[in-house]
């Protein structure tokens, strides 16, 4: 923003500033005078200086410096000005939110029948009532806005909304096609109306129909809705009182009981007759929007309220208090302010885990620092046990996280998940037996855990490989005894490649469960401790090649270990199809024909058969 810019707001700003209590500015002369008259004061002079020489009064009076008592009186002016501008009630003018600026609402009841298709209109009726909705939704877009489609049967098209745009493209498809029966059931169309807008103010609410005519039978009932609704019902005539044959899609014109050609005509001196009779408007089609101003205008009191509504003048006043806060903490003590400044010049401690501690709870620090890739420092942070462990497996501690799961299994011995937790982390270890016995029980507590399965069966199958590579080790030391010791490090490093490939990724389940909570909700910190688990069921290693991709593909963790080589082209294979199914999936949506109508069409007949279905009840 500009300085000129800038300058024109404050000016504007300046020019809407008005006071609630105006009167209450005739304290300022009277303020000002008693200023000047206690400066006067203080700085005439006494009787002793017309008595005393001018070097004994030099000597003997002691007199402040005149600074001084400007300095004072100038802070006593300024407190005055302060609080008699605090009681005169400084008033800004601002703008409340759009949101209570209009709440008008408009009901538009549209004529769909066939005889809407008349060509007495250019290109027909139906097409000029149309783009009039269209018109008239520019001229009320801050509006909200209804329409209601009548033939034989009325049905609601869009609820009151400032949706402008679903009305935009339900108003295209509007067709006679799409109604279940064809006729002109005002009737029906007036009652859907007034339930729209029962509970709604009078003065905000009104009803517009468009029409092309009323059949005979149905004058009465209008006539009737007309007097209930009163001045808040306007009717549109489309059409003249000569009309027009209506053509049908399969050639020729629509035609009447007899066989004759059927001539719709716009019976205007009903209507006209019963706005005048019942306090509504009517107006017929005109090519401007004159028709559309004096059926629906303004309603200027009602902008006129929402003019005064949209500013908010309430007293600013009270803020002014805050300045005569430090004013009179300078007249009641002297040196304050250098107090407050030495106070703020104080160092902080170092230290800021006292500060923490106030927002955040342990739990709750130690997750920000799992986040940031800190595993140690939130294992000694965490007091949640089951996090805590997992926060040891992460920080690649495995004696740690075996303990620490040790210590669950002591609370919860029964806990299938505990015990397979335990196992990995026994496994990463390197105590394979000790981690088959913990598979044992998990599978005993949930037999159908297949993580727990497939590890064992891992595990299972490396003890065997360990068993043979040892006595091959064991041959070739009877056969070959001054390589004993080479062969026997090359099995033990065999046997550590092993469990690096085989258990690397055997990442015990997350407390996901348990993150978000840890993360802010405090409230259900405790409810949540005796019931989450580490793990859902499916949870754990997976199946294949690496032992933790199912548990890393059944469970909702951070893991940040990475599955080995020998998957990658499984993953970018299934990557493959899921692309290749996701743009078919697309192609397949593209080529579903976009037709509103049909939609529409559908929906009405569900209604009426609705209807049916309720009258025959």
């Amino acid at each position: 923003m500009c300085c000129t810019e800038r300058r024109a707001m404050q000016i504007e700003a300046l020019q809407s500033l008005t006071f609630a209590r105006p009167w209450v500015l005739l304290l300022l002369p009277v303020a000002g005078l008693c200023c000047w008259l206690l400066y006067r004061q203080v700085n005439q002079r006494s009787v002793w200086d017309k008595l005393l020489p001018a070097p004994i009064r030099l000597a003997l009076l002691q007199r402040q410096a005149g600074g001084k008592h400007a300095g004072r009186f100038l802070f006593l002016a300024g407190a005055w000005l302060t609080g008699i501008l605090a009681l005169a009630g400084p008033v800004l003018d601002s703008p409340l939110p759009a949101t209570q600026t209009n709440q008008s609402a408009l009901v538009i009841v549209w004529d769909v029948s066939r005889n809407m298709l008349a060509t007495d209109l250019q290109p027909n009726r139906l097409e000029r009532a149309r783009l009039k909705i269209r018109d008239l939704m520019q001229l009320h877009s801050d509006s909200q806005l209804a329409l209601i489609a009548y033939a034989g049967t009325a049905h609601p098209v869009t609820p009151l909304s400032n949706d402008m745009q679903t009305l935009t493209n339900l108003l295209v498809a509007l067709q006679p096609s799409v109604m279940p029966e064809d006729g002109q059931n005002l009737e029906a169309g007036l009652q859907l109306a007034r339930q729209m807008i029962a509970d709604l103010p009078p003065a905000n609410s009104r009803v517009l129909v468009i029409t092309s005519g009323v059949e005979g039978t149905q004058l009465d009932a209008l006539r009737q809705q007309a007097r209930e609704l009163g001045d808040r019902l306007s009717i549109l005539g489309v059409g003249t009182t000569e009309g027009a044959p209506v053509p049908l899609m399969e050639g020729g014109f629509m035609r009447d009981a007899q066989g004759g050609i059927l001539l719709p005509r716009l019976n205007s001196k009903s209507l006209t007759a019963i706005a005048r009779n019942t306090g509504a408007r009517y107006q017929q089609i005109r090519l401007s929007d004159q028709d559309l101003n004096s059926l629906v205008p303004t309603n200027q009191s009602l902008a006129e309220t929402e003019q005064e509504a949209g500013l908010s003048r309430s007293d600013q006043g009270h803020w002014l208090i805050l300045l005569l806060l430090p004013l009179a903490a300078m007249g009641a003590r002297r040196g304050w302010l250098g107090l407050v400044l030495c106070a703020a010049l104080l160092p902080l401690p170092a230290d800021a885990s006292v500060w923490q501690d106030l927002w955040q709870r342990p739990d709750q620090q130690a997750m920000q620092q799992l986040q940031r890739q800190q595993p140690a420092a939130a294992a000694e942070r965490f007091e949640d046990p089951q996090w805590r462990a997992w926060a040891y497996y992460q920080a690649g501690d495995y004696p740690a996280a075996v303990k620490a799961y040790e210590a669950l299994l002591s609370a919860q011995p029964d806990n299938p998940e505990h015990h397979f937790n335990h196992g990995t982390a026994l496994a990463m270890a390197g105590e394979y037996q000790a981690a088959l016995e913990a598979y044992e029980q998990t599978l005993t507590r949930a037999p159908e855990h297949q993580p727990a399965r497939h590890n064992r069966e891992r595990i299972e199958a490396l003890l065997k490989e360990l068993a043979k590579q040892q006595e091959q080790a064991q041959e070739q030391a009877s056969d070959e005894p001054d390589e004993s010791d080479d062969d026997s490090g090359s099995a033990t490093d065999s046997s550590n490649g092993s469990r690096t490939e085989d258990d690397s990724n055997a990442n015990p389940t997350a407390p996901t469960d348990r993150q978000e909570e840890a993360s802010g909700n405090s409230e259900q910190a405790a409810a949540s401790r005796n019931d989450d688990t580490p793990g859902d069921g499916g949870d754990g290693e997976a199946e294949g090649d690496d032992p933790a991709a199912e548990a890393n593909a059944n469970a909702d963790k951070p893991v940040t270990d990475n599955p080995p080589g020998g998957s990658d082209a499984d993953d970018s294979s299934a990557r493959t199809r899921n692309n290749e199914q996701q743009a078919a999936l697309q192609q397949w949506l593209q080529d579903i024909p976009d037709d509103p109508a049909e939609l529409l069409k559908r929906k009405f007949l569900y209604q009426r058969l609705q209807q049916l279905e309720d009258l025959s009840q």
